[in-house]
């Protein structure tokens, strides 16, 4: 997913319309991805690692087509959402000792340092099962995804469900209004909300995404260049991200496998009011956190409840 992976909608997007275009970057995002233009013949025999018993619901993407992931910082008081116990949200000056162009922003804005450090994801899958059952119609389905990073408070206990690194808590969740199975997909994902969202090629190695929220759009015109580079990291993989709001009790432990990641730079754009268009306009953001490209993976998620 990203170099580092229920808010009222209205706040979301922010004053005039913002564009920010970013600088190509070098590094593999740190979230695992959702992305894959890889056909699936091309993809390497690997079994998913075993999920822990008790999952309310199992969901499983492949053949995706593209993760495409926005870095950027928050600021805190803009989110409302109910936290899960014993997690606040990581600081950027938390996170900076191990990022030097995020330490560079903040030396040159000092007063981002206690911003939250989030990442948007669009994504477009072929397959997204639910359960066993495909959740949307013939062709791919479209969604995209809004995590940010955190960090325990004292003793935030632990759940022997839980597997993987845990760093991010999501924020949001949207899919395609259009031919989705939502009774199925909440099942999976109680976050989720359903939406005007495309996720779209328009030419080769060049794409374009557009979410219509109630506050205003987000949308951006991505390309990507040179190799696939297979992500410096365990192919057979486990991660757990927490959820917010009324589902703060909630949990998700992906395992996957597969990620591959190729250079891309971005051109982001938010009209309305909100944290998006905010984090847009910060100069020199864009350069420091910039867009990623994922593909060639597959993952399974197990959702559960009462941490």
């Amino acid at each position: 997913m990203t170099r580092f992976a229920s808010a009222a909608m209205a706040t979301l997007l922010a004053a005039a319309p913002v564009a920010v275009a970013d600088k190509p970057q070098d590094k593999a995002a740190v979230i695992p991805s959702h992305a894959s233009s890889v056909a699936p013949a091309a993809m390497a025999e690997t079994a998913f690692g075993e999920l822990a018993d008790g999952a309310l619901s199992i969901s499983e993407q492949s053949g995706v087509r593209a993760e495409i992931c926005r870095d950027h910082l928050v600021d805190p008081s803009a989110l409302t959402m109910r936290l899960p116990a014993g997690y606040r949200l990581a600081a950027a000056a938390d996170l900076a000792a191990k990022d030097e162009a995020l330490a560079t922003l903040i030396a040159k804005n000092p007063r981002y340092a206690s911003h939250a450090v989030g990442s948007l994801c669009f994504l477009l899958a072929d397959s997204f099962v639910v359960d066993g059952v495909r959740a949307h119609g013939d062709g791919p389905l479209a969604m995209a995804f809004w995590w940010a990073r955190v960090a325990p408070v004292g003793d935030a206990g632990s759940d022997a469900r839980m597997k993987g690194r845990l760093d991010w808590v999501q924020l949001g969740s949207w899919y395609s209004r259009a031919g989705t199975d939502r009774a199925r997909i909440l099942h999976t994902d109680p976050m989720a909300q359903f939406v005007e969202l495309r996720v779209r090629e328009v030419a080769r190695d060049r794409w374009r995404m557009r979410m219509t929220l109630p506050g205003g759009d987000v949308s951006a015109d991505v390309s990507t260049s040179g190799p696939r580079i297979r992500r410096n990291a365990p192919q057979l993989g486990f991660m757990t991200v927490l959820f917010s709001a009324e589902s703060a009790d909630a949990f998700t432990v992906f395992t996957y496998f597969g990620h591959h990641h190729r250079e891309a730079k971005g051109t982001w754009r938010a009209s309305g009011r909100g944290v998006f268009a905010d984090a847009f306009r910060i100069p020199g953001e864009a350069e420091a956190l910039g867009t990623f490209f994922q593909e060639g993976w597959q993952a399974r998620g197990g959702l559960y409840r009462g941490r």
